[in-house]
Order: C-alpha cells, then structure tokens, then sequence
C-alpha cells in the first residue's frame, strides 16, 4: 500500500520555524516579514485611488464618485418639489404653500 502524497503548505505568512547557525529557532526571518511588510504596503498602494474633484480611480481601473466633490444642486423643479414637501411638512395648507412658494 502506498501512502498518499503529504499535504502541501497551505501558505500565507503564518509564522514558521526558522533555525539559525547558532542553533536558535524562532518564528520569523527577517526575510519573511520583509516580505509581508511589503505585500502589505503593495496592498494599501493598489487600494489607494486618484481623486480629480468628480471621479476617483483605482489602480484596478474602479471608478467611484469623489466624496470630497462639491455638493450637485438640485434642478428648479426637484427644488420646488423639495421646497413644497418641507411647507406641506411644517402643517401649512395647500394654499398657503402656493401663494408663498410661486
């Protein structure tokens, strides 16, 4: 019967056990966390995006509007709309509404 092949190392940056010449063990070579300090800030470098005022995009090629962008206003008539639900809401009459907002 033969045995199955071993299992392989799942990876990832777990520590691992490192002996050194001077008979020592620890977990971490110097590489090794250069190497994940370096995957890190190759991580935050691919996630931080390039903002123009309107649009800001990633180095994947994402788009999404710049939150730091100016307010848009409303069209005219949204603004009314806005305008009459607010005199509506405050417990004005129709009437009242009309003659004040026209």
């Amino acid at each position: 019967m033969t045995q199955p092949p071993p299992t392989p190392h799942p990876g990832g940056f777990g520590p691992i056990e490192t002996y050194w010449s001077d008979g020592t063990v620890t977990g971490w070579s110097e590489h090794c966390q250069w190497v994940l300090e370096q995957t890190l800030a190759d991580e935050v470098a691919a996630n931080i995006p390039v903002c123009d005022g309107t649009i800001c995009r990633y180095p994947s090629g994402a788009t999404m509007p710049d939150p730091a962008a100016k307010p848009k206003t409303p069209s005219p008539w949204v603004q009314g709309q806005l305008d009459w639900q607010e005199c509506k809401e405050a417990g004005n009459t129709d009437e009242y509404c009309r003659l004040t907002l026209n």
